[in-house]
């Protein structure tokens, strides 16, 4: 049995926008960001990623993409206890595969630097508040300098003093680095500060 889930959804994000994405419980928000992140491929309808239609590309080609071009945040950081912070961090660039051991542990600590946890790079996860956690997963996000960052309720595990952080390190993200972010969230508040708000219900975008 086939069920629809989303119907008839079609928008672009523009280089440098911090776009989020509401709607009440069940609307379609995390179904939308599964397949516009590649990992959910069963839709009809065209994905087009840096000019290049993603349909029928193998699990290979995909996995490619989402290392090299889209940064994941989501609501839980899913960091290594195991690893060091800084370790954390290099991973999808060691994986990525573009750059040296040594030049990866370099852009993983400049990364840590734009978002204020540079002092925490040799402790491990466990090691860290909350909201320092998330922003090492932000941090783990940016590594490979993606195209799009999407974020899957990133501030749903916050207090509101680390929501305000998360948020801020965000628009910095976009003012400044130019960096795109795709932001699926709950909070209205956050939402009513980012440049554009896509509204979703019962699988459809009502407002944008």
């Amino acid at each position: 049995m086939t069920v629809q889930v989303l119907n008839n959804i079609s928008f672009s994000v523009e280089k440098g926008e911090f776009i989020s994405v509401i709607g009440k419980s069940g609307c379609g928000k995390s179904t939308l960001l599964y397949i516009l992140s590649t990992m959910d491929t069963d839709y009809e309808g065209d994905l087009t990623i840096d000019g290049v239609i993603m349909r029928d590309k193998k699990e290979k080609e995909l996995a490619s993409v989402r290392n090299e071009k889209i940064g994941f945040v989501f609501q839980f950081h899913y960091l290594l206890n195991e690893f060091s912070v800084l370790h954390n961090v290099m991973l999808p660039g060691l994986k990525l595969g573009k750059y040296s051991e040594k030049e990866v542990e370099h852009r993983a600590y400049e990364k840590l630097k734009v978002l204020g946890i540079e002092n925490e790079a040799r402790k491990l996860p466990n090691q860290l508040s909350g909201g320092q956690k998330q922003r090492v997963a932000i941090a783990r996000a940016l590594i490979n300098d993606p195209l799009i960052i999407m974020g899957d309720e990133p501030t749903g595990n916050l207090d509101k003093k680390n929501s305000e952080i998360v948020f801020h390190i965000f628009k910095e993200l976009a003012d400044v680095y130019h960096q795109t972010l795709l932001i699926v969230t709950h909070d209205n508040e956050f939402a009513a500060r980012t440049n554009r708000i896509i509204e979703m219900e019962d699988g459809q975008i009502i407002k944008m």
